[in-house]
């Protein structure tokens, strides 16, 4: 059998060809270059910024006013007014830490190599590079970066005592480098702000000052054979055959564990295999080929199954380098970003990104590198009461469509300082509901995994504040309850006088997350025998909440009534949330067959072919069990959106397609919604014969599924050791 691995044939030439390691930390993006290894550095924590509200304490009083332009049809007006009267400041940026140099002071800039091959080990998370000079010295690289030890280790190696290699760190942060006896230590600091790339750039976007982060690290070297010495904040090795180094960075490493190599190796592996062993995909043999040439190929319409069940385990391998229990959660691009004013500030955006990091992690077996969301969740909800009550006067916590390390959960648009300007857009800035989304996976994990204490401790608290903010935010209007204003996330209708809007009220997806939200707290409720107050109130207004509305054409409304659509072919699908990740509409074949008219719709336009927006499609075509139409929105995905290192290209690059194309070929494998069990519902033709062992299906239970021309054949078992 082939090995699951990421394999090239020379180093990469830009960011998006590099091989990303991570301990859900600290990141390296490995460029395995010949004379000077370049390792780009990441520290999940390293932000712009400092703890501050920027919650608007005017927006309350504009509320009732914007209502009314609203139930008057003056929908323009009122978006105008939101735009002018009661956003807050845009959140704050994720910050590279640094580039980490290794120049090969004894090779030339132009040596000629043989034998060159870049790896990047899914089975055991490790990175090698391997190559043999023009006097037949075989060098070699082994990264990894290990969870146990809190710290990237890198050793570089050759067949004889010829290395000299000089170390050193640059970065973009303000950083100070000092010379310690076994390597490097660094200070910096992070800026007091960052505006994000789409309101101004360079210079101007950057506020140094000094409330900024503050941070500390070490290079350090742990061994080697030849001379060291560190001078001109560099570390200098000669007539070396092998050195082992140590990068850490905020979080200090462990000094309980061994430090010699194979036993950090082996300890680093053992922790990695006890959550990636978990599940396995077989579609086919490995194929023994560069993984670019893989993905040129497939783009040239050969088949390659196998690469598949490479993407798909390569999704759960970013989820474990990204997510692990006392950081943060998967960011826009995991752990792995390189500007200093990253695409959409690198964010956590939640009107669809940061929930579909983790739509994978409850069916592929990484229930544990859920901690971080769930922490960061619960971190909103407390921010959230405050912007509930300053911008509604609800009860609760709400968020919208933002999120940052200081957890901020205003509607963004107001530039920092006093020149800051108000150049945010109501499109995507007004949308209250994002608290309603995160919230949806507390209970789903409880389903999952039957953790009562879970459910009782952090599932109840968090979903209750959700649902009392929902229960505010609704108002009265000929005889049902509705949301107002209301958008449907980074979507514009056309009015009567023929404008783009985005405001109206009840938009189709407000309705679901209600529905769903009210719907998981009851049933969380009846579990735990709890007879909570609110429930009187949430029976009552789910009794008269807006029912939804089905279009001229058969298709479920995105919007309060069918108004033209700006843009018919637009990336978000909101409207069909019901269906997907939602199962409120599971069992029901009219709500069902209104959203696939809806879908099908979308793409006649031009929808769904980029990035996440694709990898949505993939889902949703496979619960509809269309596994032929799944298959081909996953080859779109690979051939169209995905750079030579397997990073979904949106473009950019944004981590969350790849997780969003696991999750779908989880969903073609199995689905567990609403009681109902499908084992192999979307299946395409090409898959001839495979195995999937130790997907996660409800009540704590797993299942192994086998299937060729004979038919399949599936076996379920309760836990993960229960073979």
């Amino acid at each position: 059998m082939g090995k699951l691995q990421l394999y090239y044939e020379k180093p990469a030439k830009a960011w998006e060809e590099t091989l990303p390691v991570g301990n859900g930390s600290l990141g390296g993006m490995i460029f395995g270059g010949i004379r000077e290894e370049v390792i780009g550095l990441n520290e999940e924590s390293l932000w712009s910024g400092y703890p501050r509200k920027k919650d608007n304490p005017g927006a309350y009083l504009h509320l009732e006013e914007v209502r009314r332009l609203i139930f008057e049809e003056h929908c323009k007006e009122a978006e105008k007014l939101i735009q002018e009267t009661m956003l807050g400041e845009y959140n704050e940026s994720y910050m590279p830490l640094g580039n980490l140099h290794m120049v090969y002071e004894n090779l030339n800039e132009c040596e000629h190599v043989s034998h060159y091959s870049r790896i990047l080990n899914l089975e055991d998370a490790l990175a090698k590079v391997t190559f043999t000079d023009e006097k037949q010295v075989t060098y070699t690289r082994e990264i990894f970066c290990s969870y146990t030890l809190s710290a990237m280790v890198i050793r570089l190696t050759a067949d004889r005592p010829v290395m000299d290699v000089s170390v050193y760190l640059e970065s973009q942060l303000r950083l100070e480098t000092r010379e310690a006896e076994s390597g490097l230590t660094f200070a910096g600091r992070c800026p007091e702000h960052m505006d994000p790339s789409y309101i101004r750039s360079g210079e101007e976007a950057v506020i140094w000052g000094y409330r900024g982060m503050r941070f500390t690290g070490e290079i350090r070297v742990l061994s080697c054979d030849g001379a060291v010495q560190t001078k001109g904040g560099r570390i200098c090795v000669k007539h070396a055959s092998e050195v082992v180094l140590l990068a850490a960075a905020v979080k200090p490493y462990n000094r309980n564990v061994s430090l010699e190599f194979e036993e950090m190796k082996k300890a680093h592996e053992q922790d990695y295999h006890a959550l990636f062993q978990k599940v396995e995909l077989y579609l086919g043999e490995q194929k023994e080929i560069p993984t670019d040439q893989r993905l040129e190929e497939l783009r040239e319409g050969k088949e390659d199954p196998a690469l598949y069940a490479l993407y798909f385990q390569y999704g759960r391998y970013l989820m474990i380098a990204s997510s692990r229990k006392g950081g943060l959660p998967a960011n826009l691009q995991g752990i792995w970003s390189w500007q200093m004013q990253a695409p959409w500030s690198s964010n956590w955006t939640t009107n669809i990104n940061t929930e579909m990091n983790y739509w994978p992690a409850l069916s592929c077996g990484l229930e544990e590198c859920m901690e971080p969301y769930f922490s960061l969740v619960e971190r909103l909800a407390e921010h959230g009461k405050e912007t509930a009550r300053v911008h509604y006067g609800c009860r609760g916590f709400t968020h919208h469509h933002n999120a940052d390390v200081w957890a901020c959960t205003n509607p963004v648009g107001i530039g920092y300082g006093e020149e800051g300007g108000r150049d945010g857009s109501v499109i995507w800035s007004m949308w209250p509901m994002g608290g309603a989304w995160l919230v949806q996976e507390f209970y789903r994990y409880y389903e999952y995994t039957k953790d009562e204490e879970f459910l009782r401790s952090r599932a109840y608290p968090v979903t209750r504040e959700a649902a009392l903010f929902l229960l505010d935010w609704l108002v009265e209007r000929d005889g049902y309850y509705v949301t107002c204003p209301s958008t449907s996330p980074e979507n514009k209708y056309i009015t009567k006088e023929g404008e783009p809007c985005s405001v109206t009220q009840a938009s189709s997806m407000d309705l679901e997350l209600i529905r769903e939200v009210f719907g998981h707290f009851k049933e969380i409720c009846r579990i735990l025998s709890i007879e909570d107050e609110i429930l009187p109130e949430i029976d009552e207004k789910l009794e008269r909440l807006l029912p939804f509305r089905i279009g001229s054409f058969g298709q479920l409304l995105e919007w309060y009534r069918e108004y033209p659509e700006a843009e018919p072919g637009h990336r978000h699908i909101s409207h069909l949330y019901g269906l997907f990740p939602s199962e409120l509409f599971e069992g029901d074949e009219a709500m069902t067959e209104a959203c696939r008219i809806s879908l099908m719709h979308r793409l006649e336009h031009g929808g769904g072919y980029t990035g996440w927006s694709c990898a949505w499609i993939i889902n949703m075509f496979a619960i509809l069990k269309d596994g032929e139409a799944a298959y081909r929105y996953l080859n779109t995905l690979l051939t169209r959106s995905t750079y030579p290192n397997l990073w979904d290209a949106h473009e950019p690059f944004q981590i969350d397609g790849n997780f969003g194309g696991t999750a779908g070929i989880a969903n073609m494998l199995v689905q567990d919604r609403r009681g109902n069990l499908s084992v192999l519902p979307a299946i395409p033709k090409a898959w001839k014969k495979g195995y999937v062992r130790g997907l996660r299906i409800k009540d704590g239970k797993c299942i192994d599924i086998q299937w060729d021309e004979t038919g399949e054949r599936h076996r379920i078992y309760a836990g993960a050791d229960g073979r």
